[in-house]
């Protein structure tokens, strides 16, 4: 089994899905991206535009058979 990694960018509406690139062995490694990218990209962001659009960044680990 692997997982997808899916990440939303919301202001004061939430945008389109992003499917990360790459998949994931374990739901476990799937979280540590999850969160490590959206600290990254809050970063990028910066403050200023983070306080003022009130930015958050939701993500979730969907399971994905393999055959």
């Amino acid at each position: 089994m692997k997982y997808i990694l899916i990440l939303v960018i919301c202001n004061a509406t939430c945008g389109p899905q992003f499917e990360w690139p790459q998949k994931f062995d374990s739901f476990y490694d799937c979280a540590r991206m999850g969160y490590k990218a959206s600290e990254l990209r809050i970063a990028e962001f910066g403050e200023t535009y983070v306080n003022k659009n009130r930015t958050a960044i939701l993500f979730s680990c969907k399971e994905e058979n393999v055959i």
